[in-house]
């Protein structure tokens, strides 16, 4: 069973197109299909070569604005690595090396998709060293903690932004959800100019900043997805598991965006079982959630109007899965659409291993698959699309960070750790005729 959700005829893919053109990050209208209709799906990924040049930005290149356009995608970081490299040995440069929480980049679109190179933007402490482009307030900063941006989504006339960050203490505890608002990012061309306001949400118990998206293919309900306590910095083993009882599993919450760019999370209630629904604030008197069988721990949940599903890329050993479901709220499935390459499978060493983890849709690069000839006749009218997610991989352990991400020949693509790898996915969905 599903809770009481609203459903809506499939969009109509212009319609969705022109909508998602408008707001500054890229996202795709959902839908609500039938549950008891039954589909066959079948996708498969290979590297997007063409999106990864297009992201080549070594330090030292020349980088341009985001064009004269007003299509810009807006890249969120969490820890971002900004050092010198040495083009003879291929690697970058420890010494020097500064790492700050947060950082974003802006990338021009074109007429069908958004896959310019990013312009990157970061902020300046006092002694003119890099620092976090979102800090919490000094106290909080003095007792360790800060922020690592995960998701957000612009608002339908692409003017305001909604945030959600983990806030965390080093080296991995959670403690908690933060809001991040700006307004009039289309105004300002420069983001070292958005003023940001910032709000608590939730706390360690249960956070909301996995990810956000709209309920309808109009109106102002979002969907949030977030997580219950797994045991604070344990948290962060569900990722890279591929067995169900290590997921953090996922929540569901709901709320008005132009609440939420208020900071007014008074109304904003998650999903405690079918029909039911509880606040998500004040804390006290909380119920016990009901939790989707789909792991979204740093990814995406996104809707294809193509497909007629949402999806969810994730990271599960050396497979990346793809989960597909009909309802938000599931039943879903899941299948293998990507094999790690062979340098990124190392998960034991005495000098630490990857961790490859945070794989994300972006509707924005995709093209359009009936203009693509390598998916004609793949599948019938029922449903076609090429999707596009990125992944990263992350040194781990021991004297990882400095032995892998700083080798010589380290920035070779084929090695190049704590980078994002683009992949693109075939897919197709083929439902039974109902003939009236």
């Amino acid at each position: 069973m599903s809770p009481p959700l609203p459903r809506l005829p499939r969009p109509r893919r212009r319609a969705a197109e022109a909508a998602a053109a408008a707001a500054l990050l890229g996202v795709a209208w959902p839908s609500f299909a039938d549950a008891s209709a039954t589909y066959s799906f079948s996708a498969a990924g290979q590297d997007a070569t063409d999106l990864q040049d297009a992201f080549e930005v070594l330090p030292g290149d020349n980088q341009t604005g985001p064009g004269g356009g007003p299509r810009r995608v807006l890249w969120l970081f969490a820890d971002t690595f900004l050092a010198r490299h040495d083009a003879k040995t291929c690697a970058r440069l420890w010494d020097g090396m500064h790492m700050p929480g947060s950082t974003v980049a802006l990338a021009a679109c074109g007429a069908d998709k958004c896959s310019g190179r990013p312009t990157f933007f970061w902020r300046e402490d006092a002694k003119g060293d890099p620092a976090p482009f979102f800090e919490l307030p000094e106290a909080q900063r003095e007792s360790g903690e800060l922020l690592w941006v995960v998701a957000g989504i612009a608002s339908r006339d692409g003017s305001s932004v909604l945030l959600l960050a983990q806030r965390v203490q080093r080296p991995l505890t959670v403690l908690g959800s933060t809001a991040i608002v700006i307004h009039n990012v289309d105004k300002v061309d420069d983001p070292r100019q958005w003023q940001y306001t910032m709000s608590e949400l939730g706390d360690e118990e249960m956070t909301w900043f996995s990810g956000v998206t709209f309920a309808e293919e109009t109106g102002d309900q979002v969907l949030l997805f977030g997580h219950e306590h797994t045991g604070g910095p344990h948290s962060f083993g569900s990722r890279g598991r591929k067995d169900p009882e290590h997921w953090s599993r996922t929540l569901l919450a709901r709320a008005s965006l132009s609440d939420l760019l208020r900071h007014h999370w008074s109304a904003a209630e998650y999903w405690v079982e079918p029909g039911r629904w509880a606040p998500v604030w004040p804390v006290h008197g909380r119920q016990r959630a009901q939790r989707l069988d789909v792991p979204t721990w740093e990814t995406t949940c996104t809707w294809s109007s193509e497909l007629g599903l949402w999806y969810v890329f994730n990271v599960e050993g050396h497979i990346i899965a793809m989960w597909t479901a009909q309802q938000v709220v599931g039943p879903w499935s899941r299948s293998e659409v990507y094999r790690l390459p062979p340098a990124f499978r190392k998960t034991t060493s005495d000098n630490g291993a990857w961790l490859c983890y945070a794989a994300k849709a972006h509707p924005e690069m995709q093209r359009k698959a009936w203009e693509d000839r390598a998916f004609h006749g793949a599948a019938d009218e029922a449903g076609l699309a090429e999707l596009v997610f990125s992944w990263v991989c992350n040194a781990w352990g021991g004297d990882a960070e400095r032995a892998l991400l700083f080798q010589p020949g380290g920035l070779d693509l084929s090695v190049r750790g704590y980078w994002p790898r683009f992949v693109r996915v075939a897919a197709a969905v083929r439902r039974p005729l109902t003939i009236h």
